[in-house]
């Protein structure tokens, strides 16, 4: 869907982030991301190192690894939901809106929304499949 507005202004966001370096991003309580590298490891596929605060999301699509992500990485569909299998606590912590997409038993479980969570650290993740 290249014409889809949604998906064109989250990889301009994406683009921005990238332009601006990651570690000028701030967090959801004004601090700032850490500075250097950090890697993804999205099962099956090869490791990605990113800059610190880049979401898994973004960090998918600049390895042209797809995730689905409907709602254009906006926090309102679910579609890019994923297991973490290894460094939870390397990525942001968990927001309320993020919860409610979720629902109360995936993040229980640990999931999160690749579109939300930040890395801030190594992790490895897997994309279920959805169809």
């Amino acid at each position: 869907m290249p014409d889809d507005p949604r998906r064109r202004s989250t990889l301009s966001r994406i683009g921005g982030m990238l332009r601006r370096g990651a570690r000028k991003v701030r967090g959801r309580r004004g601090r700032a991301m850490p500075d250097g590298p950090v890697t993804l490891q999205l099962d099956g596929h090869e490791a990605v190192e990113v800059p610190a605060g880049t979401t898994i999301l973004e960090a998918a699509l600049q390895a042209g690894i797809d995730v689905p992500h409907y709602c254009g990485g906006t926090c309102s569909c679910g579609t890019c939901r994923v297991e973490i299998l290894a460094g939870a606590d390397q990525l942001s912590p968990t927001a309320g809106r993020e919860q409610m997409v979720l629902g109360a038993e995936r993040a229980r479980a640990g999931d999160r929304l690749a579109c939300q969570a930040r890395l801030l650290g190594p992790a490895r993740v897997r994309v279920p499949d959805w169809f």
